[in-house]
């Protein structure tokens, strides 16, 4: 039907993206799969062992869902360590990173409201006739410079209160 909007898409058919992750620290590979409505963004990624961004912020909220594998998110100065079945949120504008530390890939499921858009425009969109492409305010990653002695305080911290928190459950 060639009136039908535009509101479903297979994720087999959404373009794979692999990169150096906008926000990376060395050699960081992103390999995700975007799509996007009006005002929210999805993203399927896989995070590598060892991917790690560097401090940034954007102003959207986020919502990571945690297929498998495990990740830790820093945010606001404190760590999270998330395993399969745990979600996280970014409250719009905290300054945060990712870390993955564990010996497999990480694959996280990412919801971004407003849509973020990092860097191109390969999110698949999703949109009926009345939608305005144009019109969408997509966030940026905006990146966060704080000193490398202050990110290794928190991530040792946090590093220690998690491993030791779980370690005693």
């Amino acid at each position: 039907m060639a009136d039908k909007p535009n509101y479903r898409v297979n994720r087999r058919d959404v373009k794979m993206t692999e990169r150096v992750a906008m926000a990376a620290v060395g050699n960081s590979i992103l390999r995700s799969q975007k799509v996007h409505g009006t005002d929210t963004s999805i993203m399927f990624a896989e995070r590598a062992s060892g991917y790690h961004t560097s401090p940034h912020q954007h102003d959207c909220e986020q919502m990571n869902y945690i297929v498998s594998g495990e990740i830790y998110f820093f945010v606001d100065g404190r760590g999270y360590r998330c395993k399969a079945g745990d979600v996280m949120r970014i409250p719009r504008n905290k300054v945060h990173w990712a870390w993955n530390r564990g010996k497999e890939t990480a694959i996280v499921f990412e919801s971004h409201s407003p849509p973020l858009r990092d860097r191109g425009s390969d999110a698949y969109p999703l949109l009926g006739p009345d939608d305005e492409a144009s019109k969408i305010q997509h966030m940026q990653n905006i990146l966060v410079k704080l000193d490398q002695a202050e990110i290794d305080a928190i991530e040792t911290r946090a590093i220690a209160e998690e491993e030791g928190q779980q370690a005693a459950e």
